[in-house]
This record gives C-alpha cells, sequence and structure tokens, in this order.
C-alpha cells in the first residue's frame, strides 16, 4: 500500500510539472535578448565615435577655408555638414524608434513579472525614449536652419553673418554627437549590467 502511494504521488508530480511553463525557456530567451541588446549598444558607441570625428572635422576644414578665405573650401563643408546632418537626423530617428520598443518590451516584462529590477528598466527606457525624442526635435530644428544658412550662403556669398551662424549651428551639432556618444556609452553600460542581473537570475 505504501508503494503504491508513493507511485501515486509521483505520477501526479510528474504531471504537474509537466502542466507548468517551463522556467528556462524565457529566461533563455531573456539572456539572448539581453545579449543582442549589448551587441547592439556596442556597436552604436563606435558608430557614434565615427559620427563625432566626422563633425569635427569637417567643422575644422570650414575653419581652415573661411582663414584661407577659399569659398568653395567653405561651401564644400557647408555642403557635406548639412550631409552628415541629413545622415544623423535619420540616424537619431531610429534610435528613438528603437528606444520606444525598449519602452513596450520593458512595459510588457513589468506586467508578466512584476517585479523591482522590471520596473527600473521601464524607468530608464522611459527616459532614455525621452532623450533621444529631445535630441532628435532639436537635431531637425538645427538641420533645418543649417539647410537655409547654406542657400543664402549659395545666394548672397560669404557674409560674415552667415558665417557666424553657419558655424553656430555646427558646433551645437559637434556638442550633441559628443552627448550622443555619451547617452550610448551610458547604454551599453545599463545593458551589460542587466545582462550580468538575468544570468545570475536577480529579480
Amino acid at each position: 500500500m505504501r508503494y503504491a502511494t508513493l507511485a501515486a504521488l509521483l505520477l501526479i508530480s510528474s504531471q504537474t510539472a509537466s502542466a507548468q511553463p517551463m522556467p528556462g525557456r524565457p529566461r533563455q530567451a531573456e539572456l539572448r535578448h539581453d545579449r543582442g541588446e549589448a551587441a547592439r549598444s556596442a556597436a552604436q558607441v563606435q558608430d557614434d565615435k565615427r559620427d563625432l570625428m566626422r563633425f569635427q572635422a569637417t567643422l575644422n576644414a570650414f575653419d581652415q577655408a573661411v582663414a584661407r578665405r577659399d569659398t568653395m573650401g567653405v561651401r564644400g563643408a557647408l555642403t557635406s555638414f548639412v550631409q552628415q546632418g541629413r545622415a544623423e537626423v535619420a540616424e537619431q530617428t531610429r534610435e528613438l524608434n528603437q528606444a520606444q520598443r525598449e519602452v513596450v518590451r520593458s512595459g510588457a516584462e513589468l506586467m508578466r513579472d512584476r517585479n523591482r529590477k522590471d520596473a527600473r528598466d521601464l524607468r530608464d527606457d522611459r527616459r532614455d525614449a525621452a532623450r533621444e525624442n529631445a535630441a532628435l526635435v532639436e537635431e531637425q530644428n538645427l538641420l533645418g536652419e543649417l539647410e537655409r544658412t547654406v542657400a543664402a550662403e549659395y545666394a548672397w556669398g560669404p557674409q560674415v553673418q552667415i558665417l557666424i551662424r553657419a558655424r553656430q549651428i555646427m558646433v551645437r551639432f559637434v556638442e550633441l554627437a559628443r552627448a550622443e556618444l555619451q547617452r550610448s556609452r551610458t547604454e551599453l553600460r545599463e545593458d551589460k549590467r542587466e545582462l550580468r542581473e538575468d544570468r545570475r537570475g536577480i529579480r
């Protein structure tokens, strides 16, 4: 009788276990996502470094052309900077979309797991999305003004006020690129922290 009872208990236990969701699968999926995010953030840091270097190099070329009174050099630098600005706005738009997707994902994880780690992740992702949005709005406004300034330079020639304003806009783009690099480095640190925590199963 004792053996029959034990066998019945084992059978019930195995059936119950098979009916439960497998906790390892969601965790492995989350770890894969964390590794992917860390790799993406590391690549973004390198991309932001290149963007900053290009902006700074073009600003330097502009300054040198102005010092030489090289009209074609000035126009070449301005045209190059406008192209880089357009590329930066497009990239910033993609970054904002990614940040917004992360907010949605973190919100879903918090609803599912209801723990402090996910609440903190959602708060961080909302902050990141707000910063990316603010940067995009400013870059769009700066790019529009730079395009108008370049058009005025082509129409009226290299007048002092036009060149001064163009340089101010380019300097601000450099500052924003530097801030973007810093945000990407912060995001990489956060992604690595999340990966470590998920590996240890911290909730």
